[in-house]
């Protein structure tokens, strides 16, 4: 089932709840790097952006605590987040347009 089959005022409350969630992960997001420390956190974004060779992966996986782990967890939770509420908004903003309003009068 796509977006495009809910109705807007679905949609609307989706984005809603999409943006609020947003908002607490980037803030749970901000605080656990701050208490991370920057290097650690780069060390962890090449980790996330695939950038590693296999040997520096596994030696960063094996040192990964807690809260490293945390970390990224809530960047797979805030890309899938960011990805669902561009799809919900797309297709509410499809069902404002004048043509898809259009078809609904028909």
């Amino acid at each position: 089932m796509t977006t495009e089959q809910f109705p807007p005022q679905f949609l609307r409350e989706m984005i809603e709840q999409l943006d609020a969630s947003i908002q607490e992960l980037a803030r749970k997001e901000k605080g656990l790097a701050a208490s991370l420390g920057t290097g650690r956190v780069a060390e962890l974004k090449e980790y996330w952006d695939h950038v590693l060779t296999p040997e520096e992966e596994w030696e960063l996986k094996r040192t990964m605590d807690f809260r490293d782990r945390e970390l990224v967890w809530i960047w797979s939770r805030l890309r899938r987040a960011r990805t669902s509420r561009a799809n919900a908004g797309e297709a509410y903003m499809r069902h404002l347009s004048p043509a898809a309003r259009k078809n609904e009068q028909s």
